[in-house]
């Protein structure tokens, strides 16, 4: 995929060139793309013009893990596809990935309200906030007077008009994020959602996938799948190692991989093996990967 389709979806009929029709579509999420969905979705248009916005919603640029969710709920909304595959951020981002949903909650604060009133910026409360009188009245909190005084010295005017101009662009998409929050069921709902925990046979990337099991106990269950990489168990075996050395290192390696596929086994209901693929080529990878895979299932 190349960077200037990214957000796009693509139609890839034979990824692998196989003389296939998998009807399949892929997307790399780009968060300034998925801004821009949600701008035309909730007829806001307007909103995609503010400076901070446009950096905010570059990727990594704050919003990125929050928008995912939003971009994963409008494809999902779509009822285009059978099934969809999301690939997560590994490690600690992935955890960054499900916090983004109480990040929703608290973003549609009181406090950022107060912020826009404070500043005296207008809003049409029936179009787009719903949130009612109370908004119109809202006082601005001490703490909140204090940070605009602080921001309006050190940046000027222009910097905080525009910092408020961003967060009312935010409330006008406000019905795609609280749409998102919904996800957040369909994500734990096993009637729709299944989670593959995918490691690789090291010591250290086991390690951190156990502490993410640990950390996501409503996804990853006994009753969870796992998807171990990298294995040598085959290759190890059908090595017909000379010398001693050799043998030793066969056999060190190999009871090391046996024992982490035994910890695991006890930990997962299914643990699904592939073995390491000698290759430069993704191409080949991913077909060496989908050959396997059908002969596991």
């Amino acid at each position: 995929m190349k960077l200037e389709d990214s957000g796009k979806n693509l139609h890839i009929n034979d990824p692998l060139e196989k003389n296939e029709n998998l009807n399949l579509f892929v997307q790399l999420m780009d968060p300034t793309q998925t801004f821009r969905k949600m701008s035309r979705i909730n007829n806001c248009e307007d909103v995609l013009d503010n400076r901070i916005l446009k950096v905010l919603t570059k990727p990594y640029g704050g919003l990125n893990e929050i928008l995912s969710i939003v971009e994963l709920n409008i494809q999902k909304k779509s009822n285009e596809f059978d099934i969809i595959v999301l690939d997560t951020p590994p490690g600690g981002h992935f955890l960054d990935f499900l916090d983004s949903m109480d990040r929703i909650k608290v973003f549609f604060d009181q406090s950022f309200v107060d912020i826009f009133q404070y500043l005296g910026k207008k809003i049409d409360d029936k179009k787009t906030l719903n949130f009612g009188k109370r908004i119109v009245t809202a006082i601005a909190s001490s703490g909140v007077k204090k940070l605009l005084s602080y921001l309006d010295k050190v940046t000027g005017e222009k910097f905080v008009d525009e910092f408020v101009d961003a967060v009312i662009a935010i409330y006008k998409t406000k019905g795609s994020f609280i749409e998102a929050l919904d996800m957040q069921k369909t994500l734990r709902d096993k009637n729709y959602s299944h989670w593959y925990l995918v490691t690789s046979v090291e010591q250290n990337k086991l390690q951190e996938a156990l502490e993410l099991q640990a950390r996501a106990k409503e996804l990853f269950s006994t009753d969870s799948s796992i998807i171990l990489n990298k294995c040598l168990e085959v290759e190890l075996m059908n090595w017909e190692a000379q010398t001693e050395f050799d043998k030793a290192l066969k056999m060190s390696l190999l009871n090391k991989e046996l024992n982490l596929k035994d910890n695991l086994k006890k930990l997962f209901k299914n643990v699904f093996e592939f073995p390491e693929i000698i290759s430069l080529s993704p191409k080949e990878h991913v077909n060496a990967l989908s050959i396997h895979w059908a002969k596991l299932t």
